[in-house]
């Protein structure tokens, strides 16, 4: 509930030219506050409002005025730990409005089928869908578009069993 509060008053708060920019500085800080060091840093008692806020900014490479105040505000609430869960929320209403999902495909996939399931994904969703491929040793694929809540799978043995069930059906 906290996390929507802060990612509803940030989006509020962009433009639309401004959403990429700052949504991308979220999420170097999100991959940044993986690293428990990274917590300890900004909350030390040593170091300034401004030395953290500039630090944060660095790592985000963002000189937007309402990124730097976003930062200042999470500091200031202590809320920099939810980073993480800001940059997911974010992702997800980010993609909503631009209509555009990242998804993965895992298995042993050319290039060209990529595209295929990209393009039957997109018309299937009437919306943007990029696929990253991870070459996993699999005896199919995997496909999966979290936002959207999409997991299909297409193994080699589910489809002989269903082929043979079909085959003893006739019969």
């Amino acid at each position: 509930m906290i996390v929507e509060k802060y990612t509803k008053a940030l989006l509020a708060a962009l433009s639309e030219d401004e959403i990429v920019e700052v949504y991308e500085a979220v999420a170097r800080l999100a991959l940044v506050a993986k690293n428990p060091k990274f917590i300890l840093i900004v909350k030390s008692p040593l170091l300034t409002l401004e030395e953290k806020v500039k630090i944060l900014q660095e790592i985000g490479e963002s000189n937007n005025p309402k990124f730097v105040n976003f930062i200042k505000i999470l500091l200031e609430n202590k809320r920099v730990d939810l980073l993480k869960e800001i940059h997911q929320s974010l992702y997800e209403k980010v993609s909503k409005l631009f209509n555009t999902y990242a998804g993965l495909v895992e298995g042993k996939v050319s290039e060209d089928t990529l595209k295929a399931i990209e393009e039957k994904l997109s018309k299937e969703f009437n919306a943007t869908i990029k696929l990253q491929l991870k070459d996993v040793d699999l005896n199919g694929i995997k496909v999966f578009v979290d936002v959207l809540n999409v997991e299909v799978s297409i193994l080699e043995d589910r489809i002989k069993q269903d082929l043979l069930s079909q085959i003893l059906k006739a019969i």
